[in-house]
């Protein structure tokens, strides 16, 4: 199979180019979303009775998807106004996958929406799909300097996680439950998942990192994001934590009789983390086993293989199973089409010589094991969709 086309290598003896202020400031709106895509709650009491943060805070959890809405707008306003990248080849894999969305709110609208509710809704995604087609597209993924999507992604993800952390430790907000920590999203699933996307971003930048103060600044990053995962208590972000760091291991090392042993220590200390927490403890709503009763719900709908699809409605532990029920087989290929470039990646040539092939895989086989798990791949905004949005932004 081809190899997967980059536009740009990883080259540590590359000459340090200068960035364009313009670039900058696409950087920095980019870092901003990122913060802001996972940061709402406002009916988090609903199932966690003592859930509150400070008002500052409720508020820009109340605009937080407005906040994404500008920053990707205006970075598309400066991207065709002042910077006009040109000869950028752009995946058409971004371009189904928002073909699922649209079939998906299509569906929504069809079954139980308004007709201002849609528009808004395909207002946004289409404000967001534009922003990684175009925008995004045009970024480096990763390169020997400073200014790459990794990066952007990792810094707003970074600090995103330290407010949380901040807020849990300092006690300025209550924002856990029955032991688990919600932190500023809707459930400790998305925001243990949110840690372990940070954690595979941390690892993957600090592995090939060469300057001390870069080096503890993402060693602090891998820390954090294990911390939110353990806090949160959510063993889908776990494995997808260990599931990237295997991955990194497994085809930066040289020396072929280390790989083994690190790959099953590492993995076998997941098992042992993951069994520990107990699935009583788990259920901190009282709603019982829901991925038991959701999945054979979904299988149920699934099976029946509908053309046309319900919409989004529901719990969505399983993306797969969801693509189905929500999109029908029509927005399922889309969907599936995607995924299946995704694990192309896998099967390209020579992985091991390129530092950003290994933690595109990464990231990667993170997304595609936890979404067996979560449905977050629906979702319209949060740290996890966009990393996946970002993905499909480097698979031609």
């Amino acid at each position: 199979m081809r190899d997967i086309e980059f536009k740009y290598q990883d080259t540590a003896s590359s000459p340090k180019t200068i960035v364009d202020s313009k670039v900058i400031v696409i950087y920095c709106l980019t870092a901003i979303m990122v913060f802001f895509a996972s940061f709402r709650a406002p009916n988090a009491e609903d199932m966690a009775v003592s859930y509150s943060v400070p008002t500052a805070i409720r508020i820009l959890q109340n605009f937080s998807l407005p906040i994404v809405a500008f920053c990707a707008f205006a970075a598309l306003y400066i991207n065709f106004v002042h910077r006009k990248p040109q000869n950028v080849l752009r995946s058409k894999f971004l371009v189904f996958y928002y073909i699922f969305h649209l079939i998906v709110l299509g569906s929504d609208f069809a079954h139980s929406g308004t007709f201002d509710e849609f528009v808004t809704r395909v207002t946004f995604t289409t404000v967001i799909f534009l922003f990684f087609y175009h925008v995004v597209s045009s970024l480096p993924f990763y390169n020997s300097t400073r200014y790459h999507v990794l990066n952007t992604f990792f810094l707003g993800s970074f600090l995103f996680l330290c407010l949380n952390i901040l807020l849990h430790q300092t006690g300025l907000g209550a924002v856990s439950w029955k032991g688990r920590l919600l932190g500023l999203t809707t459930h400790p699933n998305f925001i243990g998942m949110c840690g372990s996307i940070a954690t595979a971003l941390s690892f993957g930048l600090l592995y090939r990192e060469k300057d001390r103060l870069a080096k503890m600044i993402y060693f602090s990053g891998v820390l954090l994001g294990v911390w939110v995962c353990i806090l949160s208590m959510s063993r889908t972000s776990m494995l997808g934590a260990a599931t990237a760091i295997v991955i990194i291991l497994l085809f930066s090392l040289k020396n072929n009789y280390l790989k083994p042993l690190i790959v099953l220590l590492i993995v076998l200390g997941a098992v042992l983390v993951i069994s520990y927490i107990d699935l009583q403890s788990l259920d901190y709503a009282n709603r019982g086993n829901t991925r038991e009763e959701t999945w054979a719900s979904m299988y149920e709908e699934a099976s029946k293989l509908p053309f046309f699809g319900k919409g989004r409605s529901g719990a969505t532990t399983n993306a797969y199973l969801f693509a189905i029920v929500a999109g029908g087989l029509l927005g399922a290929f889309f969907f599936f089409r995607t995924v299946l470039a995704s694990i192309a990646v896998f099967f390209t040539r020579n992985i091991a010589r390129y530092h950003q092939t290994i933690i595109l895989c990464a990231l990667i086989g993170l997304i595609l094991i936890t979404s067996m798990l979560e449905g977050y791949l629906l979702d319209a905004a949060g740290i996890p969709v966009f990393t996946y949005w970002m993905i499909l932004c480097y698979i031609k």
